[in-house]
């Protein structure tokens, strides 16, 4: 008898524990990607972690059932525009996993894309600047990461290393986060910490019929290579149709989100 009270002792410590270390953040992320301002669709986000663990999710459609998406996006002063006329929401989302214990990172571009890699070394710039952020004083920093310079707003009273999506390794936890343009803007909404919500920390959600195996991150830059040229020889070969001059070719940081 006293050794079963001892094993429901340990089990509600280690809960306790658990709630105790466990945080939850609420954001919204825009992507805006070629429209040079924040003007893409608007998704709910949230980044669940602990002391060794994070999970962001984005692009979930429990997450985003209140959100009416337009189907055409345009700049802020109206002259240039994206379509966006395939789903933008799916089941799982768009989800990064990071454990800081195993220097991995995980996560899922597209629905059927995954990769595992090492953790990215942002070479972050920390600077004197603050701001108010809710009820706490946030820090600025600047790095550069896969072809675009961010700014990112942390905040040293949570001294974890995590963030939302794939932007992490400051002194505290990332509030804000966006690039010079603010095509990939990412904003605080609220924080619960500590917490007992019981939205869980996982590596990366996939359909059960999907394969178990990971992708690497010269895949994933084959595969941006493919949409890259795709793109380009398609704008060719309309002009051409059109009898308009041949447009001037892109760089990938204006078409891409990540162009490394």
């Amino acid at each position: 008898m006293k050794y079963k009270l001892l094993i429901l002792v340990l089990i509600l410590f280690k809960i306790t524990a658990n709630c105790q270390n466990k945080g939850l953040v609420y954001y919204g992320q825009i992507e805006s990607v070629t429209l040079k301002s924040p003007s893409g669709p608007d998704y709910n986000a949230y980044l669940v972690f602990n002391n060794n663990e994070s999970y962001y999710v984005s692009r979930k459609d429990s997450l985003d059932m209140d959100t009416e998406f337009k189907t055409i996006y345009r700049t802020e002063d109206g002259m240039a525009g994206i379509s966006l006329g395939t789903k933008l929401t799916f089941r799982y989302g768009n989800q990064v996993y990071n454990n800081r214990l195993k220097d991995s990172l995980y996560w899922n571009q597209w629905v059927d894309f995954y990769v595992a890699e090492k953790t990215p070394k942002i070479e972050w710039e920390l600077k004197k600047e603050t701001k108010k952020i809710g009820d706490f004083t946030a820090h600025k920093a600047k790095g550069k990461f896969r072809g675009r310079t961010y700014t990112a707003w942390y905040v040293l009273e949570i001294p974890l290393p995590f963030g939302p999506w794939k932007l992490q390794g400051l002194p505290g936890l990332i509030l804000e986060a966006f690039d010079e343009d603010k095509e990939m803007f990412i904003y605080f909404k609220g924080l619960e910490y500590p917490t007992d919500n019981k939205a869980s920390i996982v590596q990366i959600k996939r359909p059960e019929d999907h394969p178990k195996n990971w992708l690497t991150l010269q895949d994933f830059k084959d595969r941006l290579d493919d949409i890259y040229e795709k793109s380009i020889n398609s704008s060719i070969l309309m002009a051409q149709r059109q009898g308009v001059n041949e447009p001037e070719e892109n760089i990938k940081s204006e078409m891409l989100l990540e162009s490394f």
